[in-house]
C-alpha cells in the first residue's frame, strides 16, 4: 500500500478519535450530566459469568436501579427473586435461573426484562 494513503488513514483515525474524546469529555464534565452519569453507574449490579448457589433462597433485588444478569447460572432449591423496586432487571444471554420446581433459561441474545420484583 502507498505510504501516503497509510498516513492519511492514520490521520483520519486520529481526528475521529479526538472528536469522540472531546464529545465524551464535554458530556462527562457538565455538572448535571455528571451527576446523572454517577447515579446511573452507582445504581447498577451486573453479575456476568458467575455461578451462584444457595441452600434455600437467592434474592438479587435493588431498591433503586438496574440489575443485569448475563452468562450466569443461579440456583436455589426453594426460591429465586430478582428485580428492582424502581428501575428494572434483565436476565439473559446464556443465563439460567433455577429452583427445584422451575427454571428460566435464556440462550444467546435472548433476554427477559422485569419491572418490580420477579
Amino acid at each position: 500500500m502507498d505510504p501516503l494513503f497509510d498516513l492519511l488513514g492514520q490521520l483520519g483515525v486520529g481526528l475521529a478519535t479526538n472528536a469522540i474524546y472531546d464529545l465524551l469529555k464535554l458530556t462527562v464534565m457538565a455538572p448535571a450530566d455528571r451527576e446523572h452519569l454517577e447515579q446511573q453507574i452507582e445504581n447498577q449490579i451486573r453479575p456476568h459469568g458467575v455461578t451462584m448457589k444457595a441452600s434455600t433462597v437467592i434474592e438479587a433485588v435493588a431498591q433503586h436501579g438496574f440489575i443485569t444478569i448475563q452468562g450466569s447460572y443461579l440456583y436455589a432449591p426453594t426460591a429465586l427473586a430478582f428485580g428492582s423496586q424502581v428501575g428494572g432487571a434483565v436476565v439473559g444471554n446464556n443465563s439460567t435461573l433455577r429452583t427445584d420446581k422451575t427454571a428460566i433459561t435464556a440462550g444467546a441474545d435472548a433476554h427477559m426484562l422485569t419491572q418490580g420484583n420477579a
